[in-house]
């Protein structure tokens, strides 16, 4: 009997000793896994983290901008129709910066370092609705620069609209834009170098107001459609030089047009800084890239 129960004794620790080991291995494999989980996730933290801290904010192309006004407590409002111009271009944030009877404001998007093959060109539109206070004399004139876009204003003025009026204007034109694209199929690309084959300025003495038009063209002479121009207007010369920035699309006939209100005398200097899209190489040696404006004695 003795003998008996020592061997079912014996039998019985053999059985726990396998068990425990099974557990073990179980607890072991377990750990195992969860640590190669928290690493995966802590992996995915990283490449979140390095995803946002590739990016750059870059100045947007302005659609249109619209003045309004809030009549009971002289708030005024700037509806703003900005642009991105490829698939990874996301809306980002805008800067306001007034100096006396100039208010400045600065409209970003938001995009990679570098531009992933994937991110192609699309054009896209955002309404930024943009608050500028209520410190305005009735009947002093005012001049809003988004990006370069100039919009200038008489504060109780008969022209300056509502804000109802003004955001059912900015999304009008917001459809009109989206029509556009519609209408207007994808433009083939171009292996060929471009220009700006001439630049040619309008001035209006009433409102101070220039228009600058520039012609995009082939080696050839021929206008190119679908291309963004980007321009840099900096003047006027001295202590209180100011540098500005745009960009437009060119029209079927090759034409990108730009206007901006000079309120100061001087020399202020014209100058187109790129022209890319549909794959094309910009000559800035050939053609005019370059215009002075004097404005004054």
């Amino acid at each position: 009997m003795i003998i008996i129960a020592i061997s079912t004794l014996s039998s019985s620790l053999n059985l726990l000793s396998e068990l425990r080991h099974q557990i073990k291995l179980i607890v072991f494999m377990s750990l195992m896994i969860l640590a190669l989980f928290l690493i995966s996730c802590s992996g995915n933290e990283e490449s979140d983290a390095k995803s946002i801290q590739d990016t750059v904010s870059v100045s947007a192309p302005i659609r249109e901008v619209i003045v309004a006004s809030n009549p009971d407590n002289n708030e005024h409002t700037v509806f703003v129709l900005s642009a991105q111009l490829f698939k990874c271009h996301k809306p980002s944030v805008w800067n306001i910066e007034r100096q006396g009877d100039l208010i400045n404001i600065d409209v970003f998007n938001l995009q990679p370092v570098v531009l992933p093959d994937d991110c192609k060109e699309s054009l896209s539109t955002t309404q930024n609705e943009i608050n500028i206070g209520a410190d305005y004399e009735i009947g002093n004139t005012y001049t809003v620069i988004v990006n370069g876009f100039t919009k200038a204003f008489i504060a109780g003025g008969e022209d300056l609209k509502g804000l109802d009026a003004a955001k059912t204007e900015i999304i009008e034109e917001e459809k009109e834009f989206i029509q556009e694209i519609k209408l207007n199929p994808e433009l083939p690309a171009i292996d060929a170098p471009v220009m700006s084959k001439s630049i040619d300025a309008d001035w209006n003495f009433e409102t101070r107001k220039v228009i600058i038009t520039i012609l995009v063209t082939t080696k050839p002479e021929e206008p190119v459609e679908g291309l963004t121009v980007e321009v840099s207007l900096s003047g006027p010369v001295g202590p209180d030089i100011q540098s500005l920035t745009a960009k437009k699309i060119t029209s079927q006939n090759g034409i990108a047009t730009f206007d901006a209100v000079l309120d100061k005398d001087g020399s202020y200097m014209f100058s187109v800084e790129y022209i890319n899209g549909r794959g094309v190489q910009f000559d800035k040696e050939s053609g005019e890239s370059y215009l002075q404006i004097d404005i004054g004695d």
